[in-house]
């Protein structure tokens, strides 16, 4: 009786997370984008500059026109303060990857979401000096995606990222990319 309900479990499931009617049963998306504000704990500095990154999900819809996509992302930043030091100190280099979460209303040609990042590994370089933190790392935002091609969207979108390592950096960052749908 036992092996009956776990598989009953185990089939249930798979049968829950393998069907599904949204628009791609998966997607992936490059996008580049410029921070153009953020605040370091204890300073005064709002180091700005460009980032750029990938993404991928599995889809499902919800109900009918909504849509969620669980999977992961990689991003990288460089930023630079805005007085003048020398160039190994000018700069603020942060990769950080981990889980990402879109809901999206699938609309004809318009599709409006939000997004959420969770960072399972952070790592950032300040004046030639690396630190790596882990779960210390998140990021929430909107957007908006236009199909202008079957399987490709368009997308824009604002994200708030935080992210601390002994002290915090908060960002705020507006992105341009490219969504393939498979």
């Amino acid at each position: 009786m036992k092996n009956w309900l776990k598989v009953s479990i185990i089939a249930t499931g798979f049968i829950f997370f393998v069907t599904t009617n949204s628009f791609a049963l998966v997607d992936a998306a490059v996008w580049g984008g410029y921070v153009f504000n953020s605040e370091l704990e204890g300073s005064n500095d709002d180091p700005k500059g460009g980032q750029y990154g990938f993404k991928a999900h599995y889809n499902k819809s919800l109900i009918p026109l909504l849509e969620i996509g669980v999977g992961g992302f990689y991003q990288y930043s460089k930023l630079k303060f805005d007085y003048e030091l020398t160039d190994s100190e000018k700069d603020i280099n942060r990769q950080n990857a981990g889980l990402d979460l879109n809901l999206i209303l699938s609309l004809p040609i318009i599709h409006p979401y939000v997004r959420g990042t969770y960072s399972f590994w952070d790592k950032m370089e300040v004046a030639g000096e690396s630190d790596t933190d882990y779960l210390k790392a998140f990021g929430a935002g909107a957007g908006l995606e236009l199909s202008f091609i079957p399987f490709v969207r368009f997308y824009c979108e604002y994200m708030y990222d935080y992210s601390n390592h002994d002290s915090y950096i908060k960002s705020h960052s507006a992105n341009i990319g490219l969504k393939f749908d498979i």
